[in-house]
């Protein structure tokens, strides 16, 4: 069960003792870290993001899959030069990087290298490399409503604002597209936004906000009417 930190684990873990959790990105470096040495594998990347990673290339996308790449590579390159654009053959909208808890980029910020640090600077995050990349014709307040009821769907409902704050969440963006006191549910939204990123126990709820919040940034317009899509 999740629990308050800190103690982070590295401090206090597993029956109270300093524990190193991993995940299977983390762990499957190591062979090649193992095989060719820490050195070469440190040679690959940009600035502090070393060496590999496999990202995952779905959604509206003509050739979709795993690419593994060094650190550094723009977000354009990894969609048009690997993933050959969109399926469709539309232009690019929006793009949602580091799994449905990332944040939307638009095709603006599309030239944003893929590193850690210049994706926390863009306000995003490279997570585990899920990428899923849309056309023009996807409804972004649509994709807002969906990061807040995958939430509240996936939530272990151990602590209030990723239980509640989920689906109040849901409620609110309904009433910002039906029209309903648009600019003081906006303002609802970004206090709840807050209050879920400050108060929840883990990542689930605490990351939550990040693809709303990018989605009205980034596209405010389509949170201007109900049902609003883009033919």
């Amino acid at each position: 069960m999740v629990r308050v930190k800190p103690p982070l684990p590295a401090i206090e873990g597993l029956f109270g003792k300093p524990t190193v959790v991993n995940n299977v990105v983390t762990l499957g470096s190591v062979p090649d870290i193992v095989a060719r040495g820490g050195e070469a594998y440190a040679a690959l990347g940009s600035g502090r993001s070393r060496g590999t990673l496999a990202f995952q290339l779905a959604g509206n996308i003509k050739r979709g899959g795993l690419v593994e790449s060094s650190f550094g590579l723009t977000l354009r390159e990894l969609i048009e030069d690997f993933g050959g654009g969109t399926a469709s053959g539309r232009p690019v909208r929006a793009v949602q990087v580091g799994g449905p808890l990332g944040a939307y980029f638009p095709s603006s910020l599309l030239d944003t290298p893929l590193d850690y640090e210049a994706f926390i600077e863009a306000g995003g995050m490279i997570g585990h490399g899920g990428v899923v990349v849309f056309d023009e014709t996807v409804d972004m307040a649509g994709q807002a409503r969906f990061a807040m009821e995958f939430c509240a769907i996936e939530s272990c409902g151990k602590c209030t604002p990723c239980r509640i704050g989920s689906v109040r969440g849901v409620e609110v963006i309904d009433r910002i597209t039906a029209g309903v006191e648009r600019e003081a549910n906006v303002e609802l939204l970004s206090d709840l936004c807050d209050t879920m990123i400050d108060g929840s126990l883990c990542a689930m709820g605490g990351m939550t906000p990040f693809p709303v919040r990018s989605a009205v940034k980034y596209f405010p317009e389509d949170f201007y009417a109900p049902g609003k899509g883009r033919e």
